[in-house]
């Protein structure tokens, strides 16, 4: 895994790594060298920030990481194989546990470490006493039943395939082999075999594991030593998920919590991908809606052919010049999406004005617009109308009285837009929503008032702030359900994510009571006011109160 350097600081002794030069200007990581124990990295992992963790960037690991935490390869390899649905779903003993929440409880002395029987000490020990792995399986087969390693093997497979023919039979030697062996009685046997047929169903022998652990310590271990690197290359290979704005949406949100800024695209950087600029990470312009990679290629040759006749770099444009010279050359779509995400931002131009008068330049005939271009130091666009209103044999750009009329028009509504062009902040947090995935330049709440604005950030609530506290906040996602249990059983409640321009926050619970008065309120796209305190068991959000903004 390479790792561009060039714009981070390394300090040896803190990363414990040594690096090999590659090409003379990549330096790699040799990660066989990577400290282990690096308490940076293990922080990182318990503390559930695994977006883009191998194996635990799912809300099941982050959730079971911060539960677990933990703070070795042993541990970290138990988390992989445990947050399968085999050991999450086979229960367990008095009361009944899961194997997963039962090896959490017994790691952090919350239970006392038993085992059923003494003979399964030796082989359960470093787990606690508690199944995960597949060998560990095949070892009680082969202790209390006097299974071979085939015979062992075939329960393993058997197991894994989920055949119920060859699991009775197996099941029958098992409990056959128990008694041969005298070791445990046929109760004892039948329930061992229960533990077995439950918990080792898409279950990890040891060995995979093992391997998922490194892999998933080696990108935690990137992820909190090279941050900018690894958030980038992230977001690169956000283009090949199922759902890129999504993907996309979770990434900066992630990067926000690690305080790291990201910025919107650029124009002049003619960067197809997401890249390191300084202490940013910026958008590209194929991170862009509707602007594809091939579309960047043939921007690049027009800037050059332009560059070329104005004797000037693309970045020293003025906006007239970019509108005159350049926005004919592309898709009416590309420079849409182009003003609207913010890549001609550096022209210091309103966005919503850039596209009035994208427009109003559209309406002009091809022959007015090369006359435009020929004659191009205008000041600005109504200069330029101004100029091509009479019609050629009076020295304009008209070929007819009748064209001369309806560029009249355009010039009075460059003067008179029949809407407002101030760009909000709900606008632009609309635009960018829509164009890169989500708000970069700022968020729906940042329209709002100061004095709803001065309230509790998202940020502020994860990175500990306790109280009573209320948000303003945007609704992003609401994931309705109904309970099971409890006094409020078969209640609707909602799971909810909310966001501010600090960062998202996706553990926001709305319980029955609270759903019931503010479900109309809480809705994906609305913008209110959630007054409420941190849950001291599970640490979410809860909802006291709502109200509109």
């Amino acid at each position: 895994m390479l790792l561009d350097m060039d714009k981070i600081k390394i300090i040896k002794a803190s990363c414990g790594c040594e690096f090999k030069s590659q090409d003379g200007d990549k330096p790699q990581i040799n990660f066989y060298n990577v400290d282990l124990n690096c308490k940076k990295t293990w922080d990182l992992i318990s503390n559930g920030a695994t977006k883009g963790i191998f194996q635990l960037e799912s809300h099941l690991g982050r959730e079971w990481a911060k539960k677990i935490k933990p703070s070795s390869i042993e541990d970290l390899a138990a988390l992989v194989a445990l947050i399968r649905p085999g050991c999450l779903r086979a229960m367990s003993g008095d009361p009944p546990k899961s194997m997963t929440q039962r090896y959490c409880d017994r790691k952090h002395g919350l239970e006392e470490t038993e085992y059923f029987h003494e003979s399964l000490k030796p082989i359960l020990d470093k787990t606690y006493g508690v199944l995960v792995y597949q060998e560990q399986a095949m070892q009680i087969a082969q202790v209390l039943a006097g299974f071979n390693l085939q015979e062992a093997d075939v329960l393993r497979k058997a197991i894994g395939k989920k055949k119920a023919d060859i699991m009775k039979k197996i099941e029958g030697q098992f409990i056959k082999g128990c008694e041969n062996e005298g070791i445990v009685t046929e109760e004892q046997s039948k329930e061992i075999f229960g533990w077995i047929r439950e918990s080792q169903r898409y279950s990890f022998n040891k060995s995979h594991a093992v391997s998922y652990a490194k892999n998933a310590y080696w990108s935690a271990y990137c992820k909190a030593h090279f941050p900018h690197e690894f958030f980038c290359s992230y977001l690169i290979g956000s283009a090949w998920k199922q759902d890129t704005h999504e993907e996309v949406y979770e990434l900066v949100n992630d990067a926000r919590l690690s305080n790291i800024e990201i910025a919107v695209p650029t124009l002049p950087s003619l960067q197809k991908s997401f890249y390191i600029e300084g202490e940013y990470i910026r958008f590209g312009l194929s991170n862009i809606k509707q602007v594809g990679v091939s579309a960047i290629d043939k921007i690049r040759e027009k800037i050059e052919i332009i560059e070329e006749s104005l004797d000037k770099k693309i970045n020293d444009c003025s906006w007239q010049e970019y509108l005159i010279f350049f926005s004919k050359s592309i898709p009416s779509t590309v420079n849409v999406a182009l003003a609207s995400s913010g890549a001609l931002d550096y022209m210091r131009i309103g966005r919503n004005r850039m596209l009035y008068e994208m427009e109003i330049w559209s309406k002009l005939t091809l022959k007015e617009m090369d006359w435009v271009q020929q004659r191009y130091d205008w000041k600005s666009l109504k200069d330029a109308l101004v100029g091509c209103q009479p019609v050629k044999k009076e020295g304009g750009g008209c070929s007819t009285s009748k064209r001369s009329l309806v560029v009249a028009d355009l010039i009075k509504t460059i003067d008179n837009p029949p809407h407002s062009l101030e760009d909000t902040p709900a606008w632009i947090a609309w635009a960018e929503e829509k164009y890169l995935g989500i708000g970069i330049t700022c968020n729906k709440v940042d329209g709002c008032s100061d004095s709803v604005r001065a309230n509790t950030t998202c940020k502020e609530f994860v990175d500990g702030k306790s109280g009573h506290m209320i948000l303003a906040v945007e609704v992003n996602k609401v994931k309705q359900i109904t309970t099971r249990s409890g006094k409020t059983a078969g209640s609707k409640m909602s799971f909810v994510t909310v966001s501010d321009s600090s960062c998202a926050l996706d553990n926001v619970v709305c319980f029955p009571t609270q759903w019931k008065d503010y479900q109309s309120l809480i809705q994906e796209g609305n913008t209110i006011l959630l007054q409420g305190e941190r849950d001291k068991r599970k640490g979410g959000f809860v909802v006291q109160r709502a109200w509109q903004i």
